[in-house]
């Protein structure tokens, strides 16, 4: 059975294509260093031990899906890099628990993470740990991709493990049979001066990709050192935290992370990856926070049941509570003190309550996305066993004052996740809630946002994803007095008995003035408060118990600060009118697909294709004159790799199609696979007729083959691309263009994405977003930015981030148009103001849209304005607001 792959998200896809972008880069001017400035426009640290090693970081926050990202990762350096169909890789982890659950996830065949890797590989995948390594043959490594998943502790050699990777084992010797005399050299020898039969000798043959998840315990001297020993061909970190530049500092055996890439928390929100924001409502009584956070529980469960009724989707909300350790010293709530609390003072059925501790692990082995599973609240102290996740867990409360980020950030990473990477209907389940035992609302928020922090967010997104509820800040500013809610004893209720029934069994929340004939609710009401009630009043009085539940939960707890956000933005688009309505205009207006690529020339391949070298019989190692050794790595390493796996035979058709295969999804989307195999047989014949290569030429440089061939079919492309564009916005085109907001993009805080949060002291005070996405904290596009900001004309705007799903765009012939700038103003308009420097400002790019720009424009009646700013012409803004021509 064919199971369908999983379908990354938009940020997923970007952070693999920075990868792809600084490999291939790598490979053009064979030096890391290099390629990693002309990528990031950063300086590159080098990993002690490892000259010349391309080592780079991936920053995915909790929640981002870091191991799907590994997997797809190991194609991308196969293709991109490597230039193999046989890599192998070491795929690091932190713990025991994590090695297990990534060979679970990487062995099942219908797992997403094993489907990544079969996308490119097929069934030629072999996943294996160290013990298995022990014993794998060289057919293994011939046949496909093998990886290795490990501790970094496993190839120490303190370790009992890592004695047995550096140890000579008969099991191995057939990796050892014809090792080419240029290999040798390389490979740890015994006595005899023979290779040792180790595999760590066998990773050195075959130059191992490593990827280091969350890498805490592997950038240290000790494990640089290990690593060096196993003679890795690049290294890919993924963490969530990764080593900063100003924590740079070698002499203590500190390296800087070289981050390629980081995700931003909004991307993630975007791309319904986790719960934002993270709601926080303080109580300096534990029973208060505790209770409050029930009742916001139980709110919760009410509002999953009624969008499972709507959707189909089941969620049940769980609450995660930190408990306080023991002490011999003094009384605490500690994890069975709590759960105490939980039965006796809040009438919570006992199995709906599990201890998660180190003595006590009542989750292990529990599903708890079973419908039938009843547990409602784990308790647990510092930690959840590591790797342990659950989506379905909402509600963060902790009993006693948190003054450690370190303290909440493991757990607030276990509310984060959301459920099915799914939104919902109703706000309220796109959130995550925190309940902080405290006195002061500003030390519990400071310690939420540098978990947040510490959970892979910028300082500037936490600071704007941790909010307040109102009630919250001010019961804390009146002392922390509990909230009071009343209602009105209802007709012909018994009130010395309902009081003497109701108070003792909600421990004091519910209390009965017999004297002024009320029911008093003292903070939020939980459901088991809700039936106590009832059971002790008439049915009659029913509706006097559920309006006092509902306002002691208060207005849902919406942040204090979301009033002011009910501005509605709307952008007009452009479409395209036909007889079956409106439609978005994109490229469906302007190319015919599929594209009959075999009708192209396919001789243009000659000028990216250059004819490979003679295989080297040595490896490409030097001294220079300070002794040190320096090597040219990408093309050394390519030839040990060659060196290392002879092709096997091959004939034409096979050649082609296996080209046809390696064509990345860029290339092909608007080809079929007829056409792409009739191009690529006519672009063989074409190098043949030019440099005679001959079948085994073609083989040993297919690699090369693939890179030109996407050259050759983005040239073509682009040339028919622009052609039909052109034609299509002529006015004999015979399309019907409108600019309308029957297809509007409406902005909205909860699905604006960037890359980076704007760091700057300016406080854009009309920008629509509490944060400002991709922005610089100075040159000319900022400057345009303050203009607008300081513009009375302009009522909101908003810094439209480029390639994010729900970002305004427009279609040019290549690709879609992102402008700079869309403002909201005073009288209604629209504007779109898109900044170009001097230097780009007559390209053919910018003459696109500029085209489409002004017909969008156009097409709107009035409604919408386009600007294409150069040079700092701000001034251009004001008149054309009046309509003074620009």
């Amino acid at each position: 059975m064919n199971l369908p792959l999983f379908a990354l998200k938009d940020y997923q896809v970007q952070t693999l294509a920075s990868l792809r972008r600084f490999l291939e880069k790598t490979v053009e001017l064979n030096d890391a260093d290099t390629a990693f400035y002309a990528v990031t426009k950063r300086p590159f640290t080098p990993p002690p031990n490892l000259p010349g090693l391309p080592y780079v970081c991936l920053r995915i926050p909790t929640g981002g899906g870091k191991t799907i990202l590994a997997a797809h990762s190991v194609g991308i350096a196969a293709d991109g890099f490597l230039r193999t169909d046989t890599p192998t890789v070491l795929w690091l982890v932190p713990s025991q628990t994590i090695r297990d659950q990534t060979l679970a996830s990487l062995q099942d065949r219908a797992h997403p993470n094993r489907r990544a890797l079969a996308d490119r590989f097929g069934e030629n995948v072999r996943i294996m740990g160290v013990t298995d390594a022990l014993y794998a043959k060289r057919a293994d490594y011939d046949g496909g991709a093998v990886v290795i998943v490990a501790t970094i502790q496993a190839f120490r050699v303190e370790e009992t493990e890592g004695r047995k990777v550096y140890e000579p084992n008969g099991e191995l010797m057939d990796h050892f049979g014809g090792v080419a005399e240029a290999l040798r050299g390389r490979l740890e020898t015994g006595p005899s001066g023979d290779p040792l039969p180790s595999l760590a000798n066998v990773l050195r043959l075959h130059r191992p990709m490593v990827i280091v998840d969350e890498a805490h315990n592997a950038r240290t001297n000790l494990s640089f050192d290990t690593l060096a020993r196993l003679n890795p061909s690049l290294i890919v970190e993924f963490t969530a935290t990764p080593v900063t530049p100003e924590e740079h500092n070698p002499t203590k055996g500190v390296y800087a992370s070289n981050v390629l890439h980081h995700v931003s928390a909004a991307e993630l929100k975007a791309a319904d990856m986790i719960k934002l924001p993270v709601i926080l409502r303080g109580r300096p009584d534990p029973k208060d926070t505790i209770g409050d956070a029930i009742a916001w529980l139980d709110e919760l469960v009410c509002l999953a049941g009624a969008e499972e009724a709507e959707t189909g989707e089941f969620v049940r909300p769980v609450m995660l509570v930190q408990a306080e350790p023991k002490s011999k010293d003094k009384p605490t709530l500690h994890a069975e003190e709590v759960k105490k609390l939980l039965i006796d003072d809040f009438r919570v059925p006992e199995d709906h309550i599990a201890l998660a501790t180190g003595d006590a692990r009542e989750i292990d082995g529990v599903d708890l996305f079973d419908r039938d599973c009843s547990i409602r609240f784990i308790i647990t102290q510092q930690a959840l066993r590591e790797g342990w996740d659950c989506s379905f867990a909402y509600v963060l409360c902790s009993v006693a004052e948190q003054k450690s980020p370190r303290a909440v950030e493991q757990l607030l990473g276990r509310v984060l996740r959301l459920p099915r990477a799914r939104r919902k209907r109703r706000e309220e389940l796109n959130r995550a809630y925190a309940f902080a035992t405290t006195t002061s609302f500003q030390n519990a928020a400071n310690t939420l946002r540098d978990g947040l922090v510490n959970n892979g967010f910028e300082r500037v997104e936490a600071q704007a994803l941790v909010r307040a509820t109102p009630e919250a800040i001010r019961g804390l500013e009146e002392g922390g007095v509990a909230f009071v809610y009343e209602e009105p004893i209802p007709e012909g209720t018994d009130a010395e008995a309902f009081k003497a029934n109701v108070e003792g069994a909600t421990g004091g929340r519910v209390e009965v003035d017999v004297a002024r004939g009320v029911i008093r609710a003292r903070g939020a009401l939980t459901d088991y408060d809700r039936t106590s009630m009832l059971l002790a009043m008439p049915t009659t009085a029913a509706t006097a118990v559920e309006a006092l539940v509902h306002k002691s939960r208060g207005a849902r707890l919406k942040p204090a600060d979301e009033t002011w956000k009910s501005l509605r933005f709307a952008v007009p688009r452009l479409g395209v009118r036909s007889a079956g309505g409106l439609q978005l205009f994109d490229r469906a207006h302007f190319l015919d697909t599929p594209w009959k690529l075999e009708e192209s020339d396919p001789t243009p391949i000659l000028d990216h294709f250059v004819q490979p070298k003679p295989a080297a019989d040595e490896a490409r190692v030097d001294v220079d004159a300070g002794g040190q050794v320096t090597i040219a790595f990408v093309t050394d390493l390519h030839e040990q790799l060659a060196l290392a796996l002879q092709e096997k035979g091959w004939t034409k058709n096979a050649l082609v199609n296996w080209l046809d295969r390696r064509l990345p999804a860029s290339a092909r989307r608007d080809i079929t696979r007829v056409s792409s195999t009739l191009f690529i047989s006519k672009a063989l014949d074409a190098v043949d007729a030019e440099m005679g290569l001959g079948i085994d030429g073609f083989a040993r440089a297919k690699f090369r083959l693939v890179e030109a061939l996407v050259k050759v079919i983005a040239r073509h492309r682009d040339i028919r691309e622009a052609t039909a564009f052109e034609r299509v916005l002529i006015p004999q085109s015979g399309l019907e263009f409108e600019t309308s907001s029957d297809i509007e993009l409406v902005f909205d805080e909860s699905r604006y994405a960037y890359n980076q949060p704007y760091k700057g002291g300016t406080d854009f005070k009309k920008h629509l977003f509490r944060v400002v996405g991709d922005l610089e904290t100075g040159g000319e596009e900022y400057e345009c930015a303050v203009y607008l900001e300081r513009c009375k004309d302009v009522k909101a705007w908003i810094r439209n981030t480029s390639r994010q799903p729900h970002s305004f765009w427009l279609q040019t012939s290549s690709d879609k148009f992102y402008p700079d700038f869309v403002a909201l103003l005073n009288d209604g308009r629209v504007l779109v103001v898109e900044y170009k420097g001097e230097h780009l400002a007559t390209t053919d790019e910018s003459k696109e849209k500029r085209l489409v720009g002004e017909l969008w424009a156009d097409r709107s009646n009035g409604k919408c304005l386009f600007l294409m700013i150069e040079n700092k012409e701000f001034s251009r803004i004001d008149r054309a607001i009046r309509g003074e021509g620009t």
